[in-house]
């Protein structure tokens, strides 16, 4: 029984996860590593980021949360380093 249990849990639990989205993140002013260190370390203290990594050589920063998370809260933590975010494009993870 607790096999069958275990095989239907993992069968069909993929099904009930969530989606997870990919937010790109247009951050201006960034000029060296310090300031990338310093956008990472504040999107990744965002509670409900699962992944983040800002670029020095694009000025962006690509960030997993789950589908339906607030956007603005990724803006607010960019935003508190001293720089200024802005979305641009939410694409869903599959």
């Amino acid at each position: 029984m607790k096999r069958l249990m275990f095989l239907a849990l993992f069968l069909f639990s993929p099904l009930i996860w969530a989606e997870n989205v990919q937010v790109t993140i247009d951050v201006k002013g960034m000029t060296c590593p310090l300031c990338v260190s310093s956008v990472n370390q504040a999107l990744r203290k965002t509670d409900g980021v699962i992944k983040a990594k800002a670029s020095l050589k694009t000025q962006q920063a690509e960030v997993i949360v789950p589908e339906g998370f607030n956007t603005d809260e990724l803006l607010k933590s960019v935003d508190k380093t001293g720089y200024k975010g802005s979305i641009n494009k939410v694409v869903k993870q599959s």
